[in-house]
């Protein structure tokens, strides 16, 4: 069973897991089951082929709310190169010209409070008196890519840079 540290890591996790039959993203959900005790069971068909689809976790007992992922340990579930996508893709969303309506405006504000806990999260795998986030943290496809094309992105120095940009950019669509 997938251990997540909160909802939010949850549905992150969801989404980066398409179906196994036709590889389709989407994921609507049509029946979540809490219980007993800290579980979560999502289920649904995929909307292009019909498969069921099924996912269970438990969650941690001391969960964090939105936006977080988690609290200070990293994720057993997602791992940091998938967490570092994410937090590009949401970045790319956060990028609005000055004079975007309200709604751009606050849908850009809740992307780049994303790309920030995502970011945020990457950080959580560089041990305590490392410089970079250990190769061995890489179990996903997509993080090992990411991790190959450019192991630099996740050291301490470049990931504290990230987290900055990120702040700044959240300060920008705040003002």
């Amino acid at each position: 069973m997938l251990v997540a540290r909160s909802v939010t890591e949850c549905h992150l996790y969801m989404a980066l897991h398409p179906c196994a039959g036709c590889g389709e993203w989407d994921f609507p959900w049509s029946r979540h089951d809490r219980g007993p005790g800290p579980r979560s069971v999502y289920e649904g068909p995929c909307p292009s082929c019909g498969a069921s689809r099924r996912f269970e976790f438990v969650i941690a007992p001391d969960a964090v709310p939105p936006p977080a992922y988690g609290g200070p340990e990293p994720s057993r579930i997602i791992d940091p190169g998938e967490f570092l996508a994410m937090s590009e893709r949401a970045a790319r969303h956060a990028a609005v010209p000055a004079d975007a309506s309200g709604p751009r405006r606050d849908d850009a504000r809740t992307a780049a409070s994303d790309a920030l806990a995502a970011v945020e999260e990457v950080l959580k795998f560089v041990p305590p008196d490392a410089s970079a986030v250990p190769a061995s943290a890489f179990t996903s496809e997509t993080g090992l890519a990411r991790y190959a094309a450019d192991p630099a992105a996740f050291t301490r120095e470049r990931l504290q840079e990230r987290i900055e940009a990120c702040q700044q950019a959240l300060l920008a669509l705040t003002a």
